[in-house]
């Protein structure tokens, strides 16, 4: 096979790519194979936005060394499909695996594939009945602390713009495999060769359920609403673990040889019981709130005034900002083209929002966290929770600002309430909270959720982003807060292996501090179950 590069097609232009290519390289000869490998937006010249592509195809002999000579940006094409590893002994392991996440189903994926059967354990539902306690609690019912945003079948990013770019370099095709396998339990395959895929939280939580009905097929046992609370060790090394049922509080005993902690960036319980057991160290994370704007702003400011009169089809503009101020960067963080904010709490008394869109992205409006950098110079480096201790202060301030509700404020609000001096001339924004927040909000003062440096630092980068993008401060967006948890706050520490300080426990995903998304965790999944079939 042979691979072109950047090719560019106007958006303008209805031509579908292969016909394209076949005309504008191959010409006469046919084309037996043909597979798009990268497709990307090119919207620098708002006047001519292109498509840009990169793909491989397969053609007679004589043809590819033709094309091959004569263009420089066509190669050779060899695909080297991700293998799964097979078990290379006779080895029968207890694994038992905390955590339904990316990591802890794409750990369980390999280890059925080399013929084990781990046991699987999450304190949240199954997916199914997790989704209806969410909507529940979004229409204003009762927050269940073990099954919401945050926890259950599919771990929190089943509730998020289902966001698949990675800038993990991985020549083993780990990434492809985990696109491959969304695919074939049910995503787009879009997601296959799009710069910037995205699955969408519709469509994630029944991939999650195909996932995890071929799994039981394979041998792998699901246990859920059980939440591990314990560990047994001797000589150092993993013997039992200890899970209690979330709501009859009945213990029980699992032998377990090889512990999989896939647990996600909110198990803050697991944190405080791991910290005298497992070697950690504080890790820098963010803060900030959630911006929401118009889409149709958003898409303006970045195919054009007149783009509707000019392109058909162009998906709701993403955008990805940062300021590096004096002493800390702000940046954009998971930007949710037509999506939502949503009310993502897990504790009782505290909240914190993220970001949600369906697989269409056609709410009408856009968000994205902007965070603030924290460094471990804010922090109590005596105590090893002390980021998230920090988050959940800021949690509980947020949830008394909103009396129980995502508190909201206008940009120029907050500009005028922490007296930041600035020159900007507010309009009046159009935004409809009901359609662009998922949750009940109040709009209210949040100054005093964050410490006064974060605020500053926020308004200093909002006035820059209203730099690169004209008028993203000044149209007056509206704020929500809090955004506290865009990564662990936590390292647990391992080796070489991938275990830590106790033999067969494998800290692993986000919230061990290994990954930042649905796809670096799913891969971390990975590289754990290799490390337990090959050692």
């Amino acid at each position: 096979m042979i691979k072109i590069d950047n090719i560019k097609i106007s958006a303008k232009s209805n031509i579908n790519i292969k016909e394209f290519v076949s005309k504008q390289f191959v010409l006469k000869s046919e084309i037996y194979d043909f597979v798009i490998l990268k497709k990307s937006l090119d919207a620098r010249d708002k006047n001519d936005i292109k498509y840009v592509y990169s793909v491989a195809l397969k053609t007679d002999e004589k043809s590819e060394k033709y094309l091959l000579r004569k263009y420089k940006n066509i190669s050779e094409y060899v695909s080297k499909p991700y293998e799964a590893p097979k078990r290379n002994s006779d080895c029968e392991y207890d694994i038992v695996t905390v955590g339904m996440g990316p990591a802890g189903l794409f750990a369980a994926l390999i280890l059925s594939e080399a013929g084990y059967k781990p046991v699987i354990i999450d304190k949240g539902k199954c997916v199914e009945e997790r989704t209806k306690d969410v909507e529940n609690f979004f229409e204003g019912g009762n927050l269940d602390v073990f099954s919401n945003v945050q926890f259950g079948e599919g771990g929190a990013g089943t509730f998020s713009d289902g966001k698949l770019n990675t800038g993990i370099k991985d020549p083993a095709g780990r990434k492809e495999y985990v696109l491959n396998t969304f695919v074939k339990y049910g995503a787009s395959e879009n997601i296959l060769y799009d710069s910037k895929p995205h699955i969408g939280t519709d469509v994630l939580r029944n991939v999650i359920k195909n996932i995890r009905e071929d799994l039981i097929k394979r041998g792998v046992k699901f246990l859920f609403s059980k939440e591990f609370i314990s560990l047994n060790q001797s000589e150092g090394i993993i013997k039992e673990i200890t899970v209690k049922d979330v709501y009859s509080n009945e213990e029980s005993v699992l032998k377990c040889d090889k512990l999989i902690l896939a647990t996600g960036h909110s198990s803050r319980n697991t944190f405080e019981y791991l910290k005298d057991k497992l070697s950690m160290e504080i890790k820098p994370f963010a803060m900030g709130f959630r911006v929401i704007h118009e889409q149709s702003f958003i898409d303006k400011a970045q195919y054009g005034f007149d783009f509707e009169n000019i392109y058909e089809g162009l998906e709701p503009s993403p955008y990805k900002l940062t300021h590096q101020g004096k002493n800390r960067g702000v940046y954009s963080f998971c930007m949710c083209p037509g999506g939502y904010v949503v009310n993502a709490s897990s504790e009782e008394n505290r909240i914190c929002v993220n970001g949600m869109s369906e697989f269409k992205r056609d709410s009408g409006y856009a968000n994205s966290a902007i965070i603030v950098q924290i460094n471990k110079e804010d922090l109590d480096d005596s105590d090893v929770l002390s980021g998230m201790k920090m988050q959940r202060d800021i949690e509980e301030k947020t949830f008394k600002a909103g009396n129980g509700c995502i508190p909201l404020s206008e940009l120029k609000s907050f500009f005028e309430d922490i007296n930041f001096e600035n020159d900007i001339e507010f309009v009046n924004n159009c935004i409809n909270p009901d359609k662009a927040i998922k949750g009940k909000y109040i709009f209210t003062d949040i100054t005093d959720i964050y410490p006064d440096f974060l605020n500053k630092a926020f308004c200093e980068a909002m006035l820059d982003y209203d730099n690169i993008i004209k008028g993203f401060a000044s149209v007056n967006p509206l704020l929500a807060g809090a955004e506290t948890r865009s990564s662990s706050p936590v390292k647990i520490l391992r080796n070489d292996t991938f275990e830590s300080n106790i033999k067969g426990v494998y800290p692993c995903g986000e919230g061990a501090g290994y990954a930042g998304g649905i796809v670096s965790a799913a891969i971390d999944g990975m590289k754990v179950a290799e490390s337990i079939i090959f050692n």
